[in-house]
């Protein structure tokens, strides 16, 4: 893991999630990628999505300081081993010097949105992008999570814990995915029986529509398209050393 500015542990995908999966209290083992590649018979239709800047809380909980060109280096050497060169040939160091936004950028679309879109397209999918903001000053201490979308901030909207404090925008944003979620869960149709303000396609490959929940909430397609295509190539696991 990864803690303050030492990596104690090359398995630095733990970092991201320390917990593991459980089903009634059974250890999940494996890559659930790798399971689901495997499995042959039908899946189950979900909901499945990512926030615009999910990495962002961990990169800068990790490192309060900026980043040094030396150690983006050698990060991507620890996560990417042979294929560490091609990775930094399409993401070089920001000439700013503190590599701390070109990270989070990277562990977002690694970690999260592209591997997510591996999963999407094994099983009857709706996806989603939520970019919303909290808009009520709840980060605490996470500061530098202000005016950004950071990992789990859809939860308070998605379960309407964020009422009280939200502004008419945000009370708009969390019943209209309330109502999602609950004709969901009712007819495994998003977009039924309640009316929704815009109805949300199923994922198809060749057609990958998402709705991006944020002001106003729009129904997109193929999101990270280009760097996704590049992640496949690399693959979503890290080997030890």
């Amino acid at each position: 893991m990864v803690i303050n500015t030492n990596i104690t542990s090359l398995k630095i995908l733990l970092f991201f999630e320390p917990w593991t999966p459980v089903i009634d209290n059974s250890i999940v083992h494996g890559q659930l990628i790798d399971t689901i590649d495997k499995i042959r018979f039908p899946l189950k239709p979900l909901i499945i999505g990512t926030v615009t800047e999910e990495a962002l809380s961990y990169i800068y909980g990790a490192w309060s300081e900026p980043v040094s060109n030396i150690l983006y280096y050698a990060l991507a050497f620890t996560a990417f081993h042979v294929n560490a060169f091609k990775t930094l040939k399409r993401f070089p160091p920001d000439k700013s010097g503190d590599q701390r936004p070109l990270l989070y950028t990277i562990a977002t679309e690694w970690v999260f949105a592209c591997s997510t879109r591996v999963f999407a397209r094994k099983t009857p999918s709706y996806s989603y992008v939520f970019g919303y903001p909290l808009d009520f000053d709840a980060w605490e201490n996470m500061s530098y999570c202000n005016n950004h979308a950071c990992h789990a901030v859809e939860l308070p909207f998605l379960f309407e814990t964020a009422w009280p404090n939200t502004t008419d925008t945000g009370r708009w944003l969390s019943k209209s995915m309330a109502t999602y979620w609950t004709n969901f869960a009712k007819t495994q149709d998003p977009n039924k029986p309640e009316i929704v303000p815009v109805e949300w396609s199923r994922t198809i490959i060749g057609s990958e529509k998402y709705i991006y929940f944020q002001n106003p909430i729009q129904i997109e397609a193929d999101y990270m398209k280009d760097d996704c295509d590049f992640w496949d190539t690399i693959g979503y696991k890290v080997q030890d050393f």
